[in-house]
């Protein structure tokens, strides 16, 4: 905790953070990590129980202000709710985490799942960026973290809509990257590979994984990309991320990459 504390996020952005998906895994540690940073927190997520004691403990061993915001960040008058923390709250630093992943061939997940997932993905990230981002450029200060994937740099069968929502993500916060420059906001798109989160562990795809796709541990990918903000557009975490990542989506054709991948999830899943 001690490098977290060398990092200044405080002092360069201000205000509070606000964390989505923030009950668990990623969100979690990013929810950890800038409380031992000093921000008050906003954090959001529909886990009302979970959100709640994270809020508490948080604010008992960090002494800092954490509210708990229960929300489905995928309902359609996200617009409406995000105006209001914009207004009522100084948001410095912004962690777009919530995500849906569906794992499943393509046309067996029902049209309303991909929709949902779309909304969570994209829409609402779409949606925060944009209203707290404009707060932030009044400011001439602000953080915008976007958390995508490593199947964003190539795709990946059985995630058809997740690696492409995460795309999304990716271009998103590498273009605001270079649009922003020298304005005071820094944006940033990191991209974990496997992760040890509740809907890994959920679906078990952190048993039989071969050697190339290593487990990430979230307080590992979270504090990676908060030493990165405000350095590059976009990360892979971890150097194991980044081997496999490299090797993955840099060094084959994507047809072997496909392929392999496809392999790899195919006994994962068996």
């Amino acid at each position: 905790m001690a490098d977290n504390a060398r990092l200044g996020l405080k002092a360069r952005y201000g205000g509070c953070a606000l964390v989505t998906g923030a009950a668990r895994g990623i969100g979690r540690a990013f929810a950890e990590l800038l409380a031992a940073e000093g921000f008050d927190l906003l954090l959001v997520d529909r886990e009302a129980a979970e959100t709640t004691a994270l809020a508490d403990e948080l604010h008992t061993t960090h002494g800092i202000v954490a509210r708990a915001e229960i929300c489905d960040l995928a309902k359609p008058d996200l617009e409406n709710e995000a105006r209001i923390w914009a207004e009522r709250y100084e948001i410095g630093l912004l962690v777009n985490n919530a995500g849906i992943s569906l794992l499943d061939p393509f046309f067996e997940i029902s049209l309303d799942d991909h929709l949902s997932t779309l909304d969570l993905n994209c829409r609402a990230t779409l949606v925060l960026t944009h209203i707290v981002g404009q707060r932030m450029r009044d400011r001439g200060r602000g953080g915008i973290v976007v958390v995508s994937s490593a199947s964003a740099l190539s795709g990946s069968p059985y995630f058809c809509h997740y690696a492409a929502t995460k795309a999304y993500g990716l271009n998103l916060a590498a273009g605001l990257w270079s649009e922003t420059r020298g304005s005071g906001i820094d944006a940033l798109a990191v991209c974990p590979g496997m992760t040890n989160t509740k809907p890994v562990q959920d679906q078990k795809l952190d048993q039989n994984l071969p050697f190339y796709i290593p487990l990430s541990d979230p307080k590992s990918v979270a504090l990676s990309a908060l030493r990165a903000l405000g350095r590059q557009p976009a990360m892979v975490p971890t150097w194991t991320d980044r081997v496999s990542a490299g090797l993955l989506s840099k060094l084959l054709p994507r047809r072997w990459t496909l392929s392999i991948i496809k392999r790899s999830i195919e006994k994962m899943r068996s």
